[in-house]
């Protein structure tokens, strides 16, 4: 085979010349997207909750096709904002579907941030709504079904543990404490100094699980937690000589600091922790989850019901805060699916641990016509026909798939790129609507071929 060698032995002499023309092709999914989305819809919905937090009638004008062309790449790529901002300007399809095909206008990455806090969770969740009833229009699914299962969202702390909660609310009292009068600051410097020397022994010299290295490693903790708690009545004392509106800024703080410590302190005491502990300083919603797993028993963040409707597409909202367990779930189910699809599914495919009464009598009075929540004991399903039977058991595998996509890095469900709580619910809003753009660009690029 004969080579080409233009380019090695000789530069291209009019490389100053950047300019390329690229043919997309009609099986990209870029291409396919651009022109198949419903725009208008997703584009009005948008507008409909940016207007509940900026003026969209005054201002700079915002380009929201390229703004939303954006955020459905980042969804389907799992792209920092950075990376979102080469992509467009550089990716013909993402700038396709961005509608830039005949502009060279760019965008930068702190806008994107800035428009997704102006959509909100709430706002993408309708987005995704707008773009299932549109598969829904299409055909490639409908509102037969509904296989649903937990998963939990792991939220983006460090691994919970209490000597570590002690280091961290010392620093911020201390830091807290440099904003107020002179001498609180010295007495809480000296105060974290010593603190400071405590955790540094815990880390050190309590490595091991022996009865004399775990007595220590006790002592030492009661010792930390003292001096925390010290700082902490400090601090509180310190704030009553400030006016009302310099109180405020550090009462929620101080509330939360104070709830740690007791909690911490009844862990110490009994050996037992306390019911909706707090796990993190800032993510204040997330919880300890046990899910009995193998691989890994608890898991640190919130829980997610994650459906899956016919054809594969996924519906997702994240469980009320404290709700531990299925019993009573279906009607939070339920309601979501009727939110997104406007009508009560056929069927309802849910595991044994939603067998309960509740979950039974709620599936009956909203009409759904097969139950097929899987019972205790070895008779699961038997009201169902065989056919029916064989196509509940064959879905369940495909929801942990459905979560399981989700989940990977790809989208970024777990633990995201995030620190506020909202923005952890979009991320998982976003990692769900993405994983549906793809699966819609497969279909469609099938229906075409």
């Amino acid at each position: 085979m004969s080579t080409r060698m233009e380019g090695i032995f000789q530069q291209d002499l009019f490389s100053g010349t950047m300019r390329m023309d690229v043919v997309i092709g009609e099986e990209d999914p870029y291409r396919i997207l651009s022109e198949k989305l419903p725009w208008t819809e997703m584009g009005n919905a948008i507008n409909r909750y940016r207007a509940l937090r900026v003026d969209i009638e005054n201002g700079r004008p915002l380009n929201l096709r390229l703004h939303l062309g954006a955020l459905i790449a980042q969804g389907m790529n799992g792209w920092t904002d950075r990376e979102t901002e080469q992509m467009i300007a550089y990716h013909a399809g993402v700038r396709l579907l961005c509608g830039l095909s005949q502009s060279s206008e760019r965008i930068d990455h702190t806008c994107l941030a800035d428009f997704r806090q102006q959509i909100g969770p709430e706002g993408l969740k309708e987005v995704n709504g707008i773009l299932i009833r549109s598969a829904k229009e299409t055909g490639f699914t409908d509102a037969k079904l509904c296989s649903s299962d937990t998963t939990v969202q792991e939220a983006p702390i460090a691994y919970p543990t209490e000597v570590g909660h002690l280091k961290r609310i010392s620093e911020k009292l201390r830091l807290i404490g440099t904003r107020m009068k002179q001498g609180l600051k010295e007495n809480l410097k000296v105060l974290s100094e010593k603190a400071g020397k405590v955790f540094s022994q815990i880390r050190l010299f309590t490595r091991g699980k022996t009865y004399k290295v775990i007595e220590k490693k006790k002592r030492l903790t009661r010792k930390l937690h003292s001096l925390v708690r010290q700082m902490l009545y400090q601090v509180e004392k310190g704030s009553e000589t400030l006016s009302a509106k310099s109180r405020a800024q550090y009462e929620e703080q101080l509330i939360r600091y104070r709830l740690m410590l007791a909690q911490i302190w009844q862990w110490m005491r009994t050996g037992f922790h306390p019911r909706g502990k707090l796990l993190s300083l800032w993510q204040t919603e997330a919880r300890a989850i046990t899910r009995s797993k193998a691989g890994k028993a608890t898991e640190f963040g919130r829980r997610w019901i994650i459906s899956r409707l016919t054809g594969g597409y996924l519906i997702g909202v994240p469980c009320a805060v404290g709700a531990d367990n299925d019993l009573k779930i279906v009607p939070e189910v339920l309601l979501d699916f009727e939110t997104v699809m406007g009508e009560s599914p056929e069927m309802m495919v849910y595991d044994r641990g939603a067998d309960s009464t509740t979950n039974h009598g709620s599936l009956k009075g909203s009409g759904v016509k097969y139950d097929a929540i899987f019972r205790k004991g070895r008779n699961s399903l038997k009201d169902l026909s065989p056919r029916l039977m064989a196509k509940a058991r064959r879905e369940r595998p495909l929801s942990e798939a459905g979560i399981a996509t989700i989940k990977c890095h790809r989208y970024g469900f777990t633990k995201p790129r995030a620190k506020s709580v909202e923005s952890c619910i979009l991320k998982g809003h976003l990692a769900i609507f993405g994983a549906n753009l793809t699966h819609l660009a497969k279909d469609l690029a099938g229906a075409v071929s």
